[in-house]
């Protein structure tokens, strides 16, 4: 169901009169081309978190109505980024949280490897889905990170849960409330990273910016 309860189908029309999200908001028709791997891994977040994509697309609708003038504003640039690329890790280890969002990657996806892999990852992205079929260097996710305190781990739980602070408003409200996480440094998405040197590369794993410390 989309926000206003309809149903949501996926048809193979692509050119919907308003722009995509007003389609889905208007009909629960989400425009989805044959043979694609993008509109195909879409497909499978609105089968997998319902209840989130609802209110992102509620809530994109709800953004244009209040900003005429084609001024897409934060809260869409974040919205459009967490739907292409967004990843939500869940993990009861906070020092991990805060090795991550400090960008103290040889810390967070080295020394602490064990708390990563029992993290539950949700990926919402269907394009970070897309572009992890050939994982290319600098692969970097747009993430959120939650402790298992404040979140439920549970993909339905988690599905309610955020879909909530999405249609409130609490969150996003810019594209900074993402982080970025380099994919190829997470278990099992390359060899490489078993080496504590890898993390050393700051082309991949960049520092965090002086005046965000």
């Amino acid at each position: 169901m989309n926000d206003r309860g309809l149903p949501v189908s996926f048809v193979a029309d692509a050119a919907a009169e308003g722009g995509y999200e007003a389609r889905a908001a208007a009909t629960g028709h989400v425009a989805t081309r044959d043979a694609n791997w993008h509109d195909l891994f879409n497909a499978l977040v609105w089968l997998r978190y319902p209840r989130i994509k609802a209110a992102m697309n509620a809530r994109h609708c709800n953004e244009i109505d209040n900003r005429p003038g084609g001024d897409r504003g934060p809260v869409r640039d974040a919205l459009t980024q967490f739907d292409e690329d967004g990843l939500v890790l869940v993990t009861d280890d906070a020092t991990l949280i805060d090795a991550l969002r400090a960008h103290r990657w040889r810390e967070a996806l080295f020394e602490r490897r064990l708390s990563v892999e029992r993290a539950t990852l949700h990926v919402i992205g269907h394009a970070l889905m897309e572009k992890a079929l050939a994982p290319h260097f600098g692969l970097c996710a747009k993430a959120l990170y939650l402790h298992a305190d404040e979140a439920p781990i549970d993909a339905k739980q988690l599905d309610d849960w955020l879909a909530a602070r999405i249609a409130d408003g609490r969150w996003p409200q810019s594209p900074r409330d993402l982080k970025p996480l380099p994919v190829l440094g997470l278990p099992g998405m390359t060899p490489a990273n078993t080496d504590p040197a890898y993390f050393d590369d700051s082309r991949q794993f960049r520092p965090l910016p002086a005046k965000r410390r």
